[in-house]
């Protein structure tokens, strides 16, 4: 099911002024609980849920997502500030109103909770600007696939077992994927961790695309030797190997050339989208991390220029309208946390998923869901 289009296509003559911004808190449960190296146990994910209304009467849909809800109503305060400075501006005029929600955040910085609160704000505003022209997002940001590739990322843990791992891998090949994402590093050795890549590759069988994640976690000369051992079993790519903002690590990696290496997830400003390209052979933007939709497109053009493909961290039902609008866009990472808080939410197929031509983000929010999952800081 497709979500309502409100009162068809507009009157693009006419502007669409912001009459009020409206928030609500929610926090999902995750199936089971994520044991982070440094992050600690994971058992839920909260969201600060955004929607923008409009005196014509359409409201488009954002959101910020991060594990603590007292953090979301940090952002909240935010959006709080940025509000009045965007009411009665064109919501459709969306370069003017991140630069106006930029300029007023200078002083907190631009790499973490103002980035997220912007991001929530300029998300709904193009969600609007797609139901105003009665096209998805996709499309309106070019279209240049229907279907995005999706990999499975919500499983094979760190923390998991052998065992588990292997049971884990033939479960998500079941599920009719034909690409997912291993954690490895974290305290195990490279003889360890050898024996783990080996059962993941073993249960998913010669065809399946495998990643590996390394969270940030391994100095260049570890990353270096677990690029070969990674390299020598067929898998897909390296992510993340060396702490965020070592480019100079991540190029020793890179040189090795035993298989492609991808970062830039934390990337939070698009100038540095020109030191990241040099050290990797596959990028992954995060335009939560950036900002937001406009700065992502921005930051996805500077990839293009260099020809190289152009993958999403996390939240999948925005960065899949991005993804398919780009010519290089390769990879979308697959979590279903925050399905539940749909109506019908889109779902992978054959480790697929196909793109609707629902206008905007293509979204309802299940108001039960949010009720149920309603959260107070």
């Amino acid at each position: 099911m497709n979500a309502p289009v409100e009162k068809g296509v507009q009157n693009l003559d006419r502007p669409s002024p912001i009459d009020r911004i409206v928030t609500r808190f929610v926090s999902v449960p995750l199936p089971a609980p994520i044991k982070h190296p440094f992050l600690g146990e994971r058992t839920k994910f909260s969201s600060l849920l955004v929607e923008v209304h409009t005196t014509d009467g359409l409201t488009g849909f954002g959101y910020a997502s991060i594990e603590s809800v007292r953090l979301c109503s940090a952002l909240n305060e935010i959006v709080r500030d940025l509000s009045p400075l965007l009411r009665g501006l064109d919501a459709t005029r969306s370069e003017l109103a991140w630069e106006r929600m930029y300029n007023l955040t200078v002083d907190i910085l631009h790499d973490g909770a103002a980035n997220l609160a912007m991001t929530a704000i300029d998300t709904a505003l193009w969600d609007i600007a797609g139901k105003r022209a009665n096209l998805p997002l996709w499309k309106m940001l070019g279209g240049y696939r229907d279907k995005v590739n999706a990999y499975a990322s919500w499983t094979l843990w760190r923390h998991m077992t052998n065992d588990e791992l292997e049971s884990e891998t033939r479960r998500v090949v079941e599920q009719g994927f034909k690409a997912m994402k291993l954690r490895l590093g974290g305290g195990r050795t490279l003889a360890e961790d050898r024996v783990r890549a080996k059962i993941v590759r073993d249960a998913a069988g010669p065809d399946a695309v495998l990643l590996v994640d390394a969270l940030w976690g391994m100095t260049a000369t570890d990353g270096v030797a677990y690029a070969r051992m990674l390299g020598e079993l067929g898998y897909g790519w390296f992510e993340e190997p060396v702490r965020e903002g070592d480019f100079a690590g991540l190029s020793r990696v890179r040189d090795v050339q035993a298989l492609p290496v991808a970062a830039g997830e934390r990337i939070s400003r698009v100038p540095n989208v020109a030191a990241l390209l040099p050290c990797v052979d596959h990028a992954i933007l995060d335009a939560h991390h950036l900002g937001g939709i406009t700065p992502w497109l921005k930051a996805a053009a500077i990839v293009e220029a260099a020809n190289l493909p152009i993958s999403a961290h996390s939240h999948p039902l925005v960065h899949m309208h991005l993804l398919a609008a780009k010519r290089m866009g390769a990879w979308l990472e697959y979590m279903p946390w925050w399905d539940m808080l749909f109506v019908d939410p889109p779902q992978p197929r054959g480790g697929m998923i196909e793109m609707s031509g629902a206008p905007g983000l293509g979204l309802a929010l299940d108001e039960r869901a949010v009720a149920k999952f309603a959260a107070t800081p």
